[in-house]
């Protein structure tokens, strides 16, 4: 038998017997995932449970969510393990093998990057629209309207992430709950530090009773200047990363460019 008719028969094999574990280990993963919701409902987060939920964020960090990242990081690495055996069918090494396991190890980690990466995107675009939306909120609140009728009217105008959680922000305060305490829901659901500026400026209006237009206008004058102050940090910095790509790629085709010409000449020459 050749090798390639092994390679190919060793593979089916696998996905023949990968495919029948699947079938009888299926409804041991069904009773599995239930017992993850019920932990999860039960609010005792284990430590992978917990960095999970960590990675999807406080917004998105439900029990059904947390089994469907669990879900997607065995089906990718599941894959990433399929395509690495039968790799290593067509050439054992040790150097595939550790490639292997760095590849399952790296498919498991995936979702839980995106993920990260997907709350980290929400945080930032939350903050950068809580700067512009409080002009908004400030010329309602002149005009007369309640905070509560302004970001009603501002969740059912935009579809945004900020306008999701001032929808969310209005559920809670219809509900009944306190002004207080649902803007501390909004802080803990979004925990960066122009969120938080602005639950302590409605803190300040609830504790002090000072205007809240005045303390929403002077929250967004300092917002911006620090918005406009970090901007101006990353600017400044754009100085210094393009240190290395011109030191070490542009600099040297410029030396190319220029001197190559001249010494090819005075090789000739010689």
């Amino acid at each position: 038998m050749s090798p390639t008719t092994a390679s190919i028969a060793a593979a089916s094999a696998f996905g023949g017997a990968a495919f029948l574990i699947t079938a009888l280990a299926r409804p041991a993963f069904v009773t599995a995932q239930r017992k993850l919701l019920g932990t999860l409902s039960a609010a005792k987060f284990s430590r992978p449970v917990a960095s999970r939920a960590d990675a999807l964020g406080p917004v998105a960090g439900s029990a059904d969510h947390v089994a469907q990242l669990l879900r997607s990081q065995l089906i990718y690495a599941s894959i990433t393990a399929a395509i690495t055996v039968m790799l290593m069918v067509a050439n054992r090494s040790v150097t595939s093998i550790l490639a292997g396991g760095v590849a399952i190890a790296g498919a498991w980690q995936l979702p839980l990057i995106t993920a990260r990466r997907v709350e980290t995107a929400r945080c930032a675009s939350v903050d950068r629209e809580l700067t512009s939306a409080l002009g908004e909120i400030v010329m309602g609140v002149e005009a007369g309207l309640t905070f509560e009728s302004v970001i009603t009217f501002y969740s059912q105008r935009h579809a945004t992430p900020l306008s999701t959680e001032f929808a969310h922000l209005s559920q809670l305060l219809q509900a009944g709950r306190t002004r207080r305490g649902a803007i501390a829901e909004l802080t803990s659901r979004n925990p960066t530090q122009i969120v938080r500026s602005f639950a302590a400026a409605i803190e300040q209006n609830q504790t002090l009773g000072t205007p809240l237009a005045t303390v929403l206008r002077k929250q967004a004058e300092t917002t911006r200047r620090h918005r406009r102050q970090a901007a101006e940090t990353r600017a400044a910095a754009v100085s210094m990363k393009m240190i290395f790509p011109t030191v070490f790629c542009i600099l040297p085709l410029l030396m190319i460019v220029v001197v190559g010409p001249a010494i090819v000449r005075l090789m000739e020459v010689l």
